[in-house]
């Protein structure tokens, strides 16, 4: 099965009319052979004058301030669009990250106190007992993923082997099933070490994968792990493993689509600030339509 022509042409109006600016450039670049310039312009937008990335950049909470979790965004989109680490804005960011490590914690705080000032979902809400907010139940997230831009941006830092270690280790602390969130942001680590590192983290993940998702496809409609989202390529290390349900994840996808042309996210706010969800749910629809097409083109589906 393959992406129709109708199907991909509402997909890209929807984006043309609905999305943000930054993913439209994105799916320009993409797809139409568009501007790279064009969307590291628009990727630029969302970076603050202290080097880290806010501005509704992750559309569930919208705080302008700089925070360490909105600052792993903006770096997976400067990854995406192959920035090099002289880029002033990748500069930038890791800059801001090593100003933000808390030595008291080991690592990075995901949002600051003051994201409970701004609209968001429920789960970012700051706690400030715990001193951290919902979604920050491990260390793993957003503290991997920042350990895996240092390998891939500053590899001469410091303290890189450090926090590295500190890393591993957190991994094989955590309690199966591993929480997808924090899969992720291990995946997003492995595919920036080498060696022993790379060989050690390889062998938890690929153990706990199966864990991790969600294989039943009557729950794909929930907010699951699905298997798409661990391996949205056949160059993904854990795609042989979950070959069989990505097969049929693929399809279910082509049918998902919404008559207007966009995937729907499989989460709300609860309730929570109604007057705004509107709009970051329009912003994650745009997201998540760009994202499927490009997993459908990695897939040669189109």
């Amino acid at each position: 099965m393959n992406l129709s022509t109708g199907q991909w042409n509402k997909a890209k109006d929807y984006i043309r009319q609905n999305a943000r600016p930054l993913e439209q450039k994105l799916f320009n670049f993409h797809f139409e052979e568009g501007s790279k310039d064009e969307a590291i312009q628009e990727l630029s937008c969302f970076q603050n004058e202290d080097g880290g990335f806010g501005r509704s950049i992750e559309p569930d909470f919208r705080l302008d301030k700089s925070s360490p979790l909105a600052t792993t965004i903006g770096l997976q989109k400067a990854k995406e669009l192959r920035l090099p680490a002289f880029h002033p804005i990748v500069q930038k960011a890791m800059n801001y990250l090593q100003n933000e490590y808390d030595e008291e914690n080991e690592g990075w705080n995901a949002v600051p106190e003051e994201v409970n000032s701004a609209p968001h979902a429920p789960w970012w809400h700051f706690d400030p007992e715990r001193g951290h907010c919902g979604v920050q139940t491990t260390w793993a997230n957003p503290n991997a993923e920042i350990v895996g831009y240092f390998h891939r941006f500053q590899p001469d830092h410091p303290r890189l082997q450090e926090w590295t270690e500190k890393a591993v280790s957190e991994l094989t602390g955590l309690i199966e099933p591993i929480d997808m969130h924090d899969f992720l942001c291990y995946e997003r680590l492995l595919s920036e070490v080498e060696g022993k590192t790379k060989s050690t983290l390889f062998n938890i993940l690929s153990t706990n994968v199966r864990k991790t998702v969600c294989t039943d496809p009557e729950r794909w409609n929930e907010y699951v792990a699905k298997p798409l989202q661990l391996a949205s390529e056949p160059s993904s290390p854990f795609y042989e493993i979950l070959e069989d349900v990505i097969k049929i994840q693929l399809e279910k996808e082509l049918e998902a689509q919404h008559h207007d042309g966009f995937w729907q996210p499989t989460w709300s706010w609860f309730g929570h600030y109604e007057e705004t969800w509107p709009l970051a749910e329009t912003e994650w629809r745009g997201i998540l339509t760009v994202d499927m097409l490009k997993v459908f083109k990695a897939h040669h589906m189109m």
